[in-house]
């Protein structure tokens, strides 16, 4: 009995073993590369003299909205910096007015250039102003620091083919005025052919490429061959393209600008809070971004900027170290020979009655009951945790915990629903579900949103080519060797694409996305499913140890998530507390609005809020009827406007 249990259990180990090691590499490739000090090289980018700038720029570290003197001292000191390292800048000054109805005289962009051997220009990007709420340390103080620290560093470099604009924009909070005033009048805006911009979400984690301009192919290629640790992948771009989110890239994209938008996620409990500070600045983000910038934009500068094809690519990276690109015009006939191929495959099967159509349609079934079940488990786990308290915000203090009990959540869902159905659907029962199931679902994405494809498609085309030798010659010797092959790359594959993504999930989603998170672990786990056949063959307290091993990880994480504060002194509860005064009738109040939906207790000590019965400004959320429809008249046309009633 141990003999036939071995082979059985040494397959399953070796896989665990695999998936563990992928997940390791994953995190592993997401962490940015260690700071270099403030005497590195002068050629090189330094976060130890970028956080040295950042210090003297941000001053004593108060609040700079647009329009405050704190933002024009801030301002003042960012031409400090210019002159010190040895360029001429200035300061634009302009009106200007978003989509929204949101206007301002923005008159705190600094512009200085770098000339290259011609005129025409590629833009390096930062906004300096900050919310109301916090200093900006991190959105956008790095990317201001990341910028006079690249200017430095190219004084030090040979003179590129094209111009170097450096723009460090103000009003990018209030609604993109500064990237927009820089577009419609700064007379050095015509010389711009592309543009890397610098933001953040966070205060620290990777330097992700997330955004390209519509040569997306041009800019993927240039990027991956100037950038040594490139986290990236299409899926961002994708997904980016579909949100209501903006950064400045997005007024400079729409001018006609290409490029790349560069932005670090983690730690967004502390984004667009008091404590987005110096303290809380991670050198290693620096460090990240800045070498994604000045590499991306030494690429830029002396790349051929006369013809751009406008072409759309699908990549990713590899653990964060190199990037793989195909061109998008590619995935739908990989979508349809993937699909024929495993066709073909079944249908020998079929022919050799090694797979009947049963067994075929309990795989499909299999599938979606894993996926379908996860997500629905998930969905009710969320809730439970909920009403437990343990996620009383978005986003808590040291969400791992959390996040490793919905991963084995989904582990745990896919290995008992396959070990249930392997007796019925048999090794080639479940390989087909899974594999019919991938590449349906791969040519969707290609059509619907192909820069998602690649993450079913890779896998669906290795799991086609490497189990066609197994679906062709039936050879006891080797079986078991062809069968592994067919499960072992796509897998693998599978989780290279995937788990980054996953991982990425939770920094930019928050406890929302747990849910989701758990049904794309399970997704990603099902081409292990027929190996799930194996665990017929152990008995005994072996085969209950590796059976039951996920679920008990699911309660004992479960139970640690429970017990984990959600609030600490670097993830503190968000509570905005706002002053308005109605200016019709005088009238004045205190708001207080707590993103967990429940009062701290000091502010319930403190005073007697109560539950808001009306809006903030009664009356506005209708239109009386006594008022005619206003007019308006064009004075100026940049955007200045009067209106009168008719």
């Amino acid at each position: 009995m141990a003999a036939d249990q071995e082979p059985g259990t040494q397959r399953i180990l070796l896989i665990a073993a695999m998936l563990a090691a992928i997940f390791a590499l994953s995190a592993w490739g997401l962490r940015p590369p260690a700071p270099e000090a403030a005497n590195a090289p002068p050629d090189q980018f330094s976060a130890g003299r970028a956080v040295e700038t950042l210090a003297r720029v941000l001053g004593k570290g108060t609040p700079h909205p647009v329009g405050s003197d704190a933002n024009s001292a801030v301002r003042d000191r960012i031409l400090q910096e210019f002159v010190r390292i040895g360029y001429g800048p200035r300061v634009e000054t302009g009106f200007v007015c978003n989509p929204s109805g949101t206007c301002a005289t923005v008159n705190n962009n600094i512009v200085a250039r770098l000339e290259g051997a011609d005129k025409t220009a590629v833009l390096l990007a930062a906004h300096y102003d900050s919310v109301p709420a916090g200093p900006g340390a991190s959105d956008d103080g790095v990317g201001v620091a990341a910028v006079i620290e690249i200017a430095r560093a190219l004084k030090s470099r040979p003179v590129p083919r094209h111009s170097v604009i450096l723009l460090i924009d103000d009003g990018e909070e209030a609604g993109l005025l500064g990237a927009r005033e820089f577009v419609q009048s700064d007379p050095w805006a015509k010389d711009v052919r592309a543009v890397v911009n610098l933001d953040a979400r966070g205060t620290s984690g990777p330097s992700l490429m997330f955004e390209t301009g519509s040569a997306n192919a041009w800019a993927a290629r240039l990027y991956a061959r100037s950038v040594p640790h490139p986290p990236t992948s299409s899926v961002f771009y994708t997904v980016y393209k579909q949100l209501p989110n903006d950064t400045d890239f997005t007024v400079l994209k729409a001018a006609g600008y290409e490029g790349l938008n560069f932005a670090f996620i983690d730690n967004v409990v502390q984004y667009h809070t008091p404590i987005d500070s110096l303290a809380n600045v991670d050198p290693a983000s620096v460090q990240h971004q800045g070498d994604n910038a000045l590499h991306s934009l030494l690429a830029l500068a002396n790349a051929d900027l006369s013809h751009i094809a406008l072409e759309e690519a699908v990549y990713f990276d590899v653990f964060g170290h190199r990037t793989v690109r195909l061109p998008a015009r590619w995935m739908p006939a990989l979508g349809i020979a993937t699909i024929l191929l495993i066709g073909f495959e079944m249908g020998l099967l079929l022919r050799a009655r090694r797979l009947d159509l049963r067994q075929f349609l309990r795989g499909l079934c299999a599938w979606l009951l894993i996926v379908s079940g996860t997500a629905t488990l998930g969905f009710i786990l969320q809730h439970l945790m909920q009403l437990s308290g343990a996620l009383p915000v978005n986003w808590i203090a040291d969400p791992a915990a959390i996040q490793f009990t919905f991963w084995f959540l989904a582990i745990s869902v896919a290995i008992t629903l396959a070990v249930l159905f392997a007796p019925s659907c048999g090794f080639w029962g479940l390989w087909s579900g899974v594999w019919t199931w991938w590449a349906l679902l791969s040519l969707a994405a290609v059509w619907a949103a192909r820069g998602t494809s690649y993450v079913l498609l890779i896998p669906a085309v290795l799991a086609a080519v490497a189990a066609l030798p197994g679906a062709l010659l039936r050879s006891g010797k080797f079986e078991e060797i062809l069968t592994g092959s067919a499960v072992v790359l796509p897998l693998a594959a599978s989780g290279i694409v995937g788990f980054p993504i996953a991982l990425l999930l939770y920094d930019g989603l928050g406890n929302r996305a747990l849910p989701g998170i758990a049904a794309l672990i399970a997704f990603l786990f099902t081409p292990m499913l027929p190996l799930c056949v194996d665990f017929l063959k152990i008995k005994g307290v072996r085969g209950v140890a590796i059976f039951w091993t996920p679920v008990v990880v699911v309660f004992a994480a479960g139970f640690a998530a429970l017990l984990m504060p959600p609030y600490s002194a670097q993830a503190p509860e968000r509570v905005n507390i706002e002053y308005w005064k109605d200016a019709d009738t005088g009238k004045t109040q205190w708001i207080i609005d707590p993103a967990s939906g429940r009062l701290p207790d000091p502010l319930l000590a403190a005073a007697s809020f109560r539950p808001p019965t009306k809006a903030r400004f009664p009356g506005t959320q209708a239109r009386p009827s006594s008022l005619r429809r206003p007019a308006w008249t064009i004075l100026h046309p940049r955007l200045r406007f009067s209106s009168r009633l008719r």
